[in-house]
C-alpha cells in the first residue's frame, strides 16, 4: 500500500511539473515557475495525502507509539541539520530576492516538508513498520525510497547529477526520520524538511559567494554524517519493534 501511495503521488505531482515545460533546474528561477512547479503540484499532492489518510483512519501515522531512544550520533547529526540551514540563511543575498518569488518559495517549502514528510515519514514508514518489522529495516528502507523518490528529476532537466541527488537524499531522509523519532510526532520533521529546502532553493540562485564554497564542505559533512546515522540505525534497531505483528505490547530492544 505504501508503494501505490507512492505511485500515485508521484505520479501526479511529475505530471503537473513536467506539464509545465520548465527544466528542473529553472523551476524557482521566477516567480510564476515557482507557482506552477513548485506550489501547484505540492498542493494537489497533499491534498491527494490528506484524502488517503482520511479513508484509510491508519493509527500511527502522524505521531509513534512511544518516543525512541536517539543514540549521540543521531543528535549531532540534527544539530547540524539545523546549523547548515543557519549558515544558508546568513548567506543569502535577501537583497536580490525578488519579493514575488520569496513568497512561491516559502509556500513551496512549507508544502514540501508537509507532503513528502506526510508520504515517507508517515504513510511508508508505518507500512514498512507494520507486522513486526524491525525498526532498522523500516527506517532504513524509508531513507532509501525517499532518495529513489528524486530519481524523475534525472529526467526532468538534471540529467546524470540527478543520480547524485538521489543518494545525497536518501542520507538526508534518514535524518529527517530522526526529528519524527526523537519526539515520536511527525510535524518537526515537516518543519525541519520545509526549512531544508526553502534555504535549499534560495542558495541555488541567491549565494554569496562565501556560501557556495561553505556549501560544498557542509555537503561532505552531511554525507559523513548521514552514513554513521545508518549505521548507528542498524546497529541499535535490529530487535527494536515499533508495530508487533500481534497485540499490542511494550517495544522490544529498548
Amino acid at each position: 500500500m505504501g508503494l501505490v501511495v507512492w505511485v500515485l503521488y508521484t505520479a501526479l505531482t511529475v505530471l503537473i511539473q513536467s506539464s509545465s515545460g520548465i527544466p528542473y533546474a529553472e523551476w524557482f528561477s521566477t516567480a510564476a515557475g515557482a507557482w506552477r512547479t513548485g506550489v501547484l503540484s505540492l498542493l494537489a499532492g497533499s491534498v491527494l495525502l490528506l484524502v488517503f489518510v482520511g479513508f484509510t483512519r491508519w493509527d500511527h501515522v502522524w505521531r509513534d507509539p512511544f518516543r525512541l531512544e536517539t543514540t549521540r550520533v543521531m543528535k549531532v547529526a540534527m544539530v547540524f541539520w539545523w546549523l547548515a540551514i543557519f549558515i544558508r540563511l546568513l548567506g543569502i543575498r535577501w537583497t536580490a530576492v525578488p519579493l514575488d518569488l520569496l513568497l512561491p518559495i516559502v509556500i513551496s517549502g512549507i508544502l514540501v516538508g508537509f507532503a513528502e514528510e506526510t508520504l515517507f515519514r508517515g504513510i511508508f514508514l508505518r507500512c514498512l513498520r507494520q507486522g513486526g518489522r524491525p525498526e532498522s529495516t523500516a527506517a532504513i528502507w524509508t531513507a532509501i525510497c525517499f532518495g529513489l523518490f528524486h530519481l524523475p528529476n534525472v529526467f526532468m532537466g538534471m540529467g546524470a547529477i540527478g543520480l547524485f541527488q538521489v543518494v545525497i537524499a536518501a542520507l538526508s531522509g534518514v535524518v529527517l526520520y530522526l526529528f519524527r523519532r526523537q519526539g515520536g510526532l511527525i510535524w518537526p520533521a515537516m518543519v525541519a524538511h520545509g526549512a531544508w529546502d526553502i534555504s535549499t532553493f534560495l542558495s541555488g540562485g541567491y549565494a554569496m559567494a562565501w556560501l557556495q564554497a561553505t556549501n560544498l564542505a557542509m555537503l561532505a559533512v552531511s554525507i559523513g554524517l548521514g552514513a554513521a546515522v545508518l549505521v548507528s540505525i542498524y546497529r541499535h534497531d535490529r530487535r527494536t519493534v515499533a508495530l508487533p505483528a500481534a497485540a499490542e505490547q511494550a517495544p522490544t530492544g529498548l
